[in-house]
């Protein structure tokens, strides 16, 4: 099988990603393959450079992702989410499709976690999707531990998430980790 997870930030799709991973299940996180796609100095990098400016540039020449998102989710830019999306998405879709296709070799279980999963495009790939639903403000919680980012950043980049409409399965995260667990291996039968 081919699950799609998704979800806001901090619902807690890599948390079922990583139960996932503990029951032989193969994980390719949306996330992880842009931050490896736009390395310094690859095709990625220099659209993102030229379309945004060496200001979103860190230490070593690494896209800062907190100076990305400082632009891409400022409400008097609007259009440039729009922008990086069309930079990056078809980049991630083909390099995901890529992975799938060299994995079904094995023929393992497969689970893709990715936030914008209608804007990458991926549901025509995935047998199934999850959507993890969570309260808002156990959501920036612990994006706030894990990023360190403020709460009206938080909400900006929630704005450009679009739940995707009619999943197969749906699980809502109260944060109660037995109760999360049993849920997934309910609906996935694992």
């Amino acid at each position: 099988m081919i699950l799609g997870i998704t979800g806001i930030s901090g619902s807690g799709k890599h948390t079922a990603a990583e139960f996932l991973k503990q029951k032989g299940w193969v994980i390719l996180d949306a996330d992880r393959v842009a931050h490896y796609l736009y390395r310094p100095y690859t095709a990625l990098w220099k659209a993102m450079t030229t379309e945004f400016g060496e200001g979103i540039l860190g230490v070593n020449d690494k896209i800062d992702r907190q100076k990305l998102a400082s632009i891409v989710f400022n409400p008097d830019n609007t259009d440039a989410l729009e922008r990086l999306n069309k930079i990056t998405h078809p980049e991630i879709k083909r390099y995901l499709k890529n992975e799938i296709h060299h994995l079904h070799r094995r023929d393992p279980n497969i689970a893709i976690v990715a936030a914008l999963w209608e804007g990458v495009g991926l549901t025509e790939i995935c047998d199934k999707t999850l959507l993890i639903r969570t309260d808002k403000q156990l959501a920036y919680e612990r994006i706030k531990k894990r990023d360190g980012i403020e709460n009206n950043i938080y909400d900006l980049r929630i704005k450009s998430y679009v739940e995707i409409p009619n999943p197969d399965y749906t699980i809502e995260n109260k944060g109660e980790y037995k109760e999360f667990y049993r849920e997934i291996k309910e609906i996935l039968k694992i």
